[in-house]
């Protein structure tokens, strides 16, 4: 999945579109060609063939926009073309032969990608402000703050609160409790990614520092680096590309406390970040974290680990090259949470991935819910053929032990590993179900690059000790009030 921030910019697109689009306006010169079916409410349509029972106020739907066949349609929107989600819909149909589901999404090039992306975003504004956008639209690149600010997003919580269908045991509810605003769900995440740190644990073990990064803050890892770099053993206990990138990353793990996008009010100029800048500056100059470069071998190093299949292979990679930097250390590298900030509880981090939403103005929010309830469910989520952890969780455990069963498999071919076989350590697959469960912090980066670029930028000068951290954060601070507010 290309990493592109336009969260900030597509709001300041949203604001621009509040400002020039009367309720009865279309989509003037998008890129994107919206249906009009929201607009064909044929009286004796079907009410959405919904398996899911009552919905709250959607119940109530007496027929459903008409795809000119009798059928309820469902307009679906997104960006990337996605081979799951036309699987889901070709089986979908299948066995609601009364339902289509229309998939919209964009045709790109490489070349005009960041232009592509903008125009989409610009059209989906624009089409959900004037009640004419798609039932459906997949989230990961469009302004969900101010979607959900604006109303034009319709909570999902009473839809599974009311379906009897719907069991909330059954999904990965550490993930969806904590992408909830307030009490209210606006999108829904398919899947979801791990953040957090790549161990030699053979390196560690023979440290002798005892920890628990499942629970460990910021402070607490710190305290631990040290004493593991005064062990004698590896140089620095962190590998990073600079004070000023690990911050902007603490930042976007903890969008948060920093920044409100949604009320247009960022939180620079406190003190729990002066206190993150001198934190991160602390440990640099200690030699607690080290730049990242040739040569330099840590005891940790950040990751983001992408599916079962991935921890395997990542941990290989990281082991292989852990024993070329440094012959001394160990040969069997593990994943570790990523440390909390002080001022949040203990718990792992995730990135929420394919996150699908249902328009406030649609007129088929029944059969839309239904149909997200099917994305979510085991028989379209356990075929481990996308990037991403299920948010089911028997989909989840059914591909742990398709690969325990499957014993290795070959690595990337133009990875580190060069093709070769990855064993499916069955130990490692299962202590990954300690952090799958405890990721509880959501991570923001793809939804605040503006911001992710502003910490970087603007904090080179504390790290350089060309500003004070307050003189900085100040400055952050005021950039970051007039982006929420263009």
């Amino acid at each position: 999945m290309n990493k592109y921030g336009f969260g900030l910019a597509a709001g300041c697109l949203l604001a621009a579109a509040l400002a020039g689009c009367d309720a009865g306006g279309g989509t003037g010169g998008n890129a994107v060609s919206w249906s009009d079916a929201g607009d064909e409410a044929a009286p004796g349509a079907n009410a959405g063939g919904s398996a899911g029972g009552d919905t709250g106020d959607n119940a109530a739907e007496a027929g459903g926009p008409s795809s000119g066949t009798g059928k309820t349609m469902i307009v679906f929107s997104t960006f990337w073309h996605d081979p799951k989600y036309q699987a889901a819909k070709k089986a979908y149909e299948a066995l609601h032969p009364d339902v289509e589901i229309k998939l919209e999404d964009v045709d790109y090039t490489n070349e005009t990608l960041e232009t592509d992306i903008e125009k989409y975003v610009t059209a989906a504004n624009a089409a959900l402000l004037s009640g004419k956008g798609p039932d459906l639209i997949d989230m990961d690149l469009v302004p969900a703050d101010s979607y959900v600010k604006h109303g034009l997003l319709a909570d999902l919580s009473p839809m599974m609160a009311q379906d009897k269908a719907f069991k909330r045991s059954d999904y990965f509810t550490n993930v969806l409790d904590n992408v909830r605003v307030g009490d209210a769900l606006y999108a829904m995440p398919l899947s979801f990614f791990l953040m957090g740190l790549a161990g030699d644990e053979g390196a560690i073990a023979k440290t002798g520092v005892a920890f628990d990064d499942l629970s460990w803050s910021w402070s607490d890892f710190t305290q631990t680096a040290e004493a593991m770099t005064a062990s004698g053993g590896l140089r620095t206990a962190l590998s990073y590309e600079g004070p000023e990138y690990l911050l902007g990353e603490m930042v976007s793990d903890n969008y948060g406390l920093f920044l409100d996008a949604g009320g247009r009010e960022a939180h620079f100029d406190s003190a729990s970040f002066t206190g993150l800048m001198k934190q991160v500056k602390t440990m640099f100059d200690d030699g607690v974290v080290s730049k990242a470069g040739r040569g330099v071998n840590a005891y940790f190093n950040s990751i983001q680990i992408n599916s079962p299949k991935d921890y395997l292979e990542s941990m290989a990679g990281f082991s292989l090259s852990a024993k070329m930097t440094d012959q001394t250390a160990g040969d069997h590298v593990k994943l570790y949470a990523k440390p909390h900030a002080q001022d949040t509880a203990a718990g792992g981090y995730f990135k929420t991935y394919r996150s699908v939403a249902i328009a406030a103005n649609s007129k088929v929010k029944a059969a839309a819910w239904d149909f997200v309830k099917f994305l979510m469910s085991e028989e379209m989520q356990a075929p481990a053929t996308t990037t991403g952890f299920p948010i089911n969780k028997t989909a989840y455990a059914k591909q742990v032990e398709a690969l325990k069963k499957q014993g290795s498999f070959p690595s990337f071919a133009e990875g580190p590993l060069q093709g070769a076989a990855i064993q499916a350590d069955g130990a490692m697959l299962d202590g990954l179900d300690a952090y799958v469960n405890g990721a509880i912090h959501p991570s923001q980066d793809n939804k605040s690059d503006q911001i992710w670029n502003l910490v970087v930028a603007e904090s080179k000068a504390f790290f350089a000790g060309q500003k004070s951290a307050e003189a900085v954060a100040s400055l952050i601070q005021n950039k970051a009030t007039t982006f929420l507010n263009e």
